[in-house]
């Protein structure tokens, strides 16, 4: 397997774009929410390492932000979150491996949304929650004599 940032993002997108109650998921932090409940993927901090002769390794992650228009519904919104959160974190346990693109996930890690995000976009007011997933890859490289 070699490195694949693109797939797993892409696989990202695919999962939460098959979670109920999304209306829109994507690659890149939009310009402009337009849905009730969206999610977007980007690319974190990648850190590479030398696994053995001829193997490296490195793992990458991935900031997934949910964002839900709150539009008065700040309780709603707190409860549509947790449950798409819970079925995120379903979808991953159940397939580890992200569709293949990965050996495998090292972490999901929320903990940066201990305190909660709003955010003004265009004149309206999002409740945003981050998800950090943080994957391995590995490749393989030439060992010059």
């Amino acid at each position: 397997m070699s490195y694949n940032t693109a797939a797993v993002a892409a696989e990202l997108v695919s999962i939460l774009s098959g979670l109920s109650g999304i209306g829109a998921a994507q690659i890149g932090s939009p310009e402009s929410i337009g849905v009730k409940v969206s999610a977007y993927v980007t690319m974190g901090g990648q850190s590479a390492i030398r696994k053995a002769t001829g193997l490296a390794q490195r793992e990458i992650r991935f900031y997934c932000l949910f964002a839900y228009r709150v539009e008065g519904a700040e309780a709603t919104a707190e409860t549509t979150l947790m449950g798409l959160v819970d079925a995120f974190m379903n979808a991953i346990d159940a397939d580890l491996t992200l569709n293949g693109t990965v050996p495998g996930v090292v972490s999901v890690d929320s903990s940066a949304a201990d305190e909660p995000e709003y955010q003004l976009r265009a004149g309206k007011e999002y409740r945003e929650y981050p998800v950090i997933v943080t994957v391995v890859q590995r490749d393989s490289y030439t060992v010059n004599p």
